[in-house]
């Protein structure tokens, strides 16, 4: 899907958002996985990245993670789309293996 974004009209495509986001958490060793999903507020639009956190995990190391593949994001596109981080834990991050195989 492919979605506009801020007042020049930029269409920025929803797969190369979660390309890059998952690209630059491939190897964060506390993320189990992450989504990103789009929304309009106010007009413009955002993304949300969920990032499942292993159990245990350095939480201050998953968000340095995911402020580095936000930057890596606005170098990408060329400006700053609006992001909201939720960080997740539960049963799916106690469960999961550290080692994941793609």
């Amino acid at each position: 899907a492919r979605t506009k974004t801020g007042d020049d009209q930029v269409t920025v495509n929803v797969a190369l958002v979660r390309d890059v986001i998952d690209h630059e958490l491939d190897g964060v060793r506390d993320v189990v996985a992450a989504k990103v999903d789009t929304y309009t507020v106010k007009q413009q639009r955002a993304a949300r990245i969920r990032v499942h956190v292993r159990r245990g995990g350095d939480a201050v190391t998953v968000l340095d993670a995911v402020d580095h593949a936000v930057s890596t994001l606005d170098t990408t596109l060329g400006q700053q789309l609006p992001v909201l981080v939720h960080l997740t834990g539960g049963t799916r991050t106690a469960l999961a293996k550290t080692t994941r195989v793609h």
